[in-house]
């Protein structure tokens, strides 16, 4: 017997450093997600605790301000460390890569698929982009890299034309010196039917979150909720990207998975609502879990960070369900 949408277990949910489709954005280089599903009691008595050890006149404890502070910093680490196994989950993205993921996904699987080569099974598309992003600014010019990846998310979001996206790839292609790369390169070159096919379709309202890394993340982060918990309710803090895709989370599942073939992608097993942190303290919870697996993926991509960054590690790897990133870098713990 199926229990009622009330009745259902809820999933809190926040994201940290979402800057949209502008994934080059210098300031935010990773985007993360996290869902927290603690009882009300629970969630309750551990966001007053950090309250108690806090300043009465600071309004919420996000997590920005906390992590500014030694004092803050040690409420979170003691409210972490309270949190039961498996109550809180988190999808991570490094979005300079992301960007060579969709330039795979949207210009060369589409030739590949037509060509009769699924470029999904068996992580193929994962690992052209793994090649070209680790690759491309070493093989070819870095400057010229960049802006490759500049005009595709300008190209995406309908400010450079086709022919300025290709200019740029036929620049990083005439800066590498190693003709076995130049040829990898080529590949996209080769594609560009595809692209002049696909621009009046990248500037369709269909695809105005193409490149948002938040609808994805989401999706990841409710399939493994739900593996364990079935239906269950999704309380999001308020976003705008996810209120417009919430049809297509929802009819997912009638759509076939391109990673295995004759099946369909798996159904997105929460039921979306919105609300404010300040009544969830779910939500609370869930801005600190995101905002310290943030703060720690920025110390892991750019080598820079203190000793609290560092500390974030032993909290966050357990965390970690899946993630956007280069190959180097280690995922999720098994």
């Amino acid at each position: 017997m199926s229990t009622s949408p009330t009745e259902r277990p809820v999933v809190y949910v926040d994201e940290s450093a979402n800057s949209g489709q502008n994934l080059l954005d210098p300031h935010q280089p990773v985007f993360t997600v996290a869902g927290v599903h603690l009882p009300d009691d629970l969630s309750a008595s551990i966001v007053d605790e950090v309250r108690e050890q806090l300043p009465r006149n600071l309004r919420e404890p996000k997590y920005t301000s906390l992590a500014g502070s030694s004092g803050g910093r040690r409420a979170l680490m003691s409210a972490f460390a309270r949190l039961p196994v498996g109550s809180v989950r988190t999808y991570l993205v490094d979005k300079r890569f992301m960007v060579m993921t969709k330039m795979v996904d949207v210009i060369v699987e589409p030739m590949a698929h037509r060509d009769g080569y699924n470029l999904y099974e068996g992580q193929g598309a994962l690992a052209l982009a793994n090649m070209l992003h680790m690759a491309g600014p070493v093989m070819g010019d870095a400057d010229a890299y960049d802006r490759m990846l500049q005009a595709f998310v300008n190209w995406v979001r309908q400010k450079a034309t086709t022919d300025e996206l290709y200019a740029a790839i036929a620049a990083l292609k005439a800066s590498v010196h190693d003709r076995q790369f130049a040829e990898w390169v080529e590949i996209l070159e080769h594609c560009r039917p595809v692209a002049d096919a696909t621009a009046a379709k990248i500037a369709s309202q269909d695809h105005r979150d193409e490149l948002d890394p938040a609808i994805p993340s989401l999706y990841c982060l409710a399939t493994t909720f739900g593996q364990t918990l079935g239906k269950f309710r999704l309380v999001h803090d308020a976003s705008k990207v996810v209120d417009r895709n919430t049809t297509r989370l929802h009819t997912v599942h009638v759509l076939p998975d391109p990673a295995r073939p004759g099946e369909f992608m798996s159904p997105f097993m929460g039921a979306i609502e919105f609300a404010d942190s300040k009544d969830h303290p779910q939500l609370q919870v869930a801005d600190w879990a995101a905002g310290a697996t943030r703060q720690w993926a920025q110390w892991m991509a750019g080598g820079s960070g203190d000793q609290f960054s560092r500390d974030l590690e032993l909290v966050v790897r357990p965390w970690l369900i899946d993630l956007i990133w280069p190959a180097p870098v280690e995922g999720p713990e098994s």
